[in-house]
């Protein structure tokens, strides 16, 4: 815990900026509770890009692999770049680059009375599958290649049964392996292995269209789904549906293998939202639970619980952002959950 620790924010483009402002009083907070940090702001994002035509320097990236222990992240995305090459650079050569291959993301209530019962985390594998973007288009064709390498799904599937091995709760893998007999092939292989190592944990894999269905019919009886990185990203992006919407849903990235110093990324699901853009419409929710996530995986543990609990505390009071159906801004938003931190 007296170790310093250097994290680099990266607010991004849209509605990024926002709701990272608000996360600046949270880690003067964390501070203030003994935990020594250095905070670094960089300009990577659209404006950067319209003005020097970089996306993400090689310098730069291997100053953040090498010289930070964390980067908390807002949002890329611009309609002045419309084929967003700069998004695509920035995210996927932090997940990539850094071999961040375990996505998590938690979906649980909020505030009391929005389905107790309700506990699911994804676990996401974040380098690999279609979102690699390698493929090509022709004349009358297109072709996505999707990758999968048995180290990365291993390493996702690894941290799956681990954490529901902990929690005492059942995983199931996404899949669809009755079509995609190569790649999805691989998972199953790699998950029948770790279930016989793991008979602890009740375990079975299940067609990912199938899955969707359950979880809309009754999403209580899930505890850990695991995907690979396109399945993942829909089955979380329903699932933040139960509990509020995009803008409170949180995540982080980490490497278990930690090739690197800098091994961890911590995001909210949302984009960009330009449209919202300057308003004071966004969200800030789901950046500040991404930022809990980082403070538990620093091992701030209890400040992690005090800032979740901060947020339960002031929608159970009635603080709402416009997507909740409520009328405060984003800075005020920001400031009715910190009003619950402990001083």
């Amino acid at each position: 815990m007296d170790n310093l620790v250097r994290i680099a924010l990266l607010p991004g483009d849209g509605v990024g900026p926002e709701v990272m402002a608000e996360v600046l009083p949270c880690l003067d907070w964390l501070q203030s509770r003994g935990r020594r940090l250095e905070i670094y702001h960089l300009p990577f994002g659209a404006d950067n890009f319209l003005e020097t035509g970089e996306t993400l320097p090689e310098e730069a990236f291997e100053e953040l692999r090498d010289g930070f222990d964390a980067i908390l992240f807002g949002a890329v995305g611009d309609p002045r770049i419309p084929d967003g090459r700069h998004a695509e650079e920035i995210l996927l050569r932090l997940r990539q680059g850094l071999e961040l291959t375990v996505n998590y993301r938690p979906c649980r209530p909020l505030a009391s009375g929005s389905r107790p019962a309700l506990d699911i985390e994804v676990f996401r594998e974040n380098t690999e599958g279609p979102y690699c973007l390698q493929g090509s288009t022709e004349p009358g064709r297109a072709v996505d290649l999707a990758i999968h390498t048995e180290p990365a799904v291993r390493r996702l599937l690894q941290a799956a049964f681990q954490r529901a091995g902990s929690r005492g709760c059942p995983l199931t893998l996404a899949h669809k392996a009755n079509v995609l007999k190569h790649g999805h092939g691989l998972w199953m292989r790699t998950f029948e292995e770790l279930r016989e190592q793991n008979p602890g944990v009740a375990a079975h894999g299940m067609h990912a269209d199938a899955l969707l269905c359950a979880l809309v019919q009754d999403p209580t009886p899930f505890g850990v789904i695991a995907a690979d990185n396109y399945l993942g990203d829909l089955i979380s992006d329903l699932c933040a549906g139960f509990v509020g919407g995009m803008g409170v849903a949180p995540s982080i990235s980490w490497a278990p293998h930690r090739p690197y110093r800098c091994a961890v990324l911590a995001e909210p699901v949302h984009g960009s939202a330009p449209d919202l853009a300057g308003k004071g419409l966004a969200n800030p929710v789901g950046m500040l639970l991404s930022t809990a996530l980082l403070f538990r995986h620093l091992g701030s543990e209890g400040e992690a619980a005090a800032l979740e609990g901060a947020v339960s505390i002031a929608l159970a009071e009635g603080a709402k952002s416009r997507d909740l159906g409520g009328t405060l801004s984003t800075a005020a938003m920001g400031r009715a959950i910190r009003d619950h931190l402990p001083r």
